[in-house]
């Protein structure tokens, strides 16, 4: 006796192993530090000090000190596959410029030996998209973060020469992320939550000497639960292959009951009729597990909407720095940046249906060395600097939202005094050096990094 054949059927209806890297440090709040390579820990002495170190706003005189900024960049991610890497091909994700805006705001009461002042500022932030049939689209095609502080600081002169900032931050965080479910375009898995989250700061600033002046700042870890949802979604011919499974699932169970009404009918005795009954079955069964379809007995045709929680760790960092001014004019500063990525392992997204989806992260800490200059030429002050960023990212959880590698980044930039007011602006160019992975996975193969990146700060005091 034959039962129909089943064709077997690959629709991927199991969710993958994300590989998904949320968040990217953005250093570049002030058009003046960026143009000095962000070495302004030291210095820090217009309102933009909120965030660089909140010790340095006992700089800015009495009254009301205000800066407001944007920071644009633009983001080229190219990718190659590697020498005999069967079926793949080369992507670009090109982003447009991703406006990042600041606000600081510092007041200093006359004849007192304290301030206090409040930023509004994006320290993480990242988007990254790339093509739908990108080779590695399973490991990832889109991600975005939007991560808002609202930043109050209160500093003091503690002497004539050391001055300690604190803060608290109330933030806001939002998370998006979508990849491929299969190497067909068409289909994805998405994520979207969003939550708030409590986080400080705090600073010191020491002037040993007139021409001398040391910085440090901290910023504290903070751990954000977001709370939102998941989404699958088939592509077309992923959802005809699903129907047409079901059909001939629905083919093979009327089959089999056809077949048993005749065993039934036979005129055999019970215990004949029962083994013909369980060999029909267990032909059945075996047909419909080796078709691949899952516990539910039939091939997805679309996915519901489920509910999804998930805590996001943002790491705390540091950063030392030295200032020095050998002529008035000048100012030079050198500044090691430490964050300590080892805090981000695995993200766990619980789903509505009792199902969990972890995100592998397990990045490593790095530093930033930043080292600066400033000259001033009557109300005109031009800076340069420079960074090198290590890598953050390691190979065994790389992923294409994130590509991260070590980097050198320039920058230049030109500021200029109109009484009360200050205007800056700088320029930014990144680049990272092609990193390849091989990891025997869809992600193998060749990334490279370029970045452009603007900045302007607009300052005045009241």
């Amino acid at each position: 006796m034959r039962l129909l054949n089943i064709v077997p059927l690959s629709v991927l209806v199991l969710l993958p192993g994300l590989a998904f890297g949320l968040g990217s440090r953005l250093p570049d709040q002030d058009a003046e530090a960026t143009a000095r390579g962000n070495a302004f820990t030291a210095t820090a002495d217009d309102a933009s000090a909120i965030y660089y170190n909140p010790a340095g706003i006992m700089q800015l005189g009495d009254g009301l000190s205000t800066e407001s900024g944007l920071y644009g960049i633009f983001i080229d991610e190219q990718y190659d596959p590697l020498h005999g890497q069967e079926g793949a091909h080369s992507s670009t994700a090109h982003e447009p410029v991703q406006p990042v805006p600041q606000l600081f705001m510092s007041y200093h009461p006359k004849d007192q030996v304290f301030s206090f002042g409040i930023g509004i500022y994006s320290p993480f932030g990242l988007k990254t998209e790339w093509p739908d049939d990108a080779s590695f689209r399973q490991a990832g095609l889109y991600g975005s973060e939007e991560f808002i502080a609202f930043n109050p600081v209160f500093a003091v002169q503690v002497t004539r020469s050391l001055s300690i900032g604190l803060g608290i931050s109330a933030n806001y965080i939002d998370a998006q992320l979508r990849q491929g479910l299969s190497p067909m375009p068409g289909d994805s898995f998405s994520f979207k939550g969003d939550g708030l989250a409590v986080g400080g700061n705090a600073g010191i600033m020491w002037k040993p000497t007139e021409r001398q002046s040391i910085g440090f700042s901290y910023h504290s870890p903070v751990s954000g639960d977001l709370t939102g949802h998941t989404q699958e979604g088939l592509n077309g011919a992923e959802r005809r292959a699903s129907e047409a499974g079901n059909a001939k699932l629905a083919a093979g169970k009327q089959q089999l009951d056809s077949t048993i009404q005749q065993i039934d009918s036979l005129p055999i005795p019970p215990s004949a009729k029962a083994a013909l009954i369980s060999q029909a079955t267990s032909e059945y069964d075996a047909a419909v597990a080796a078709s691949g379809v899952g516990p539910s007995g039939s091939f997805p045709t679309s996915f519901p909407t489920l509910g999804a929680k998930g805590n996001l760790k943002f790491p705390q960092y540091a950063v030392l720095g030295y200032s020095f001014r050998p002529t008035p004019q000048w100012n030079l500063e050198a500044d090691i940046d430490w964050t300590d990525w080892d805090a981000l392992n695995t993200v766990s997204l619980k789903r509505s249906d009792g199902s969990t989806v972890n995100v592998p992260f397990d990045w490593t800490h790095s530093f930033l060395y930043e080292v600066g200059a400033t000259y001033a030429i009557g109300l005109y002050k031009l800076s340069a600097g420079y960074i090198y960023s290590e890598n953050s990212v390691p190979s065994a959880t790389f992923s294409p939202i994130i590509p991260d590698s070590a980097r050198n980044v320039f920058s230049v930039g030109i500021g200029r005094s109109f009484g009360r007011c200050n205007i800056d602006l700088a320029y930014q160019l990144g680049i990272g050096g092609t990193r390849t992975i091989v990891n025997d996975s869809v992600a193998d193969g060749r990334y490279s990094f370029l970045s452009n990146a603007v900045s302007i700060s607009l300052g005045y005091h009241f």
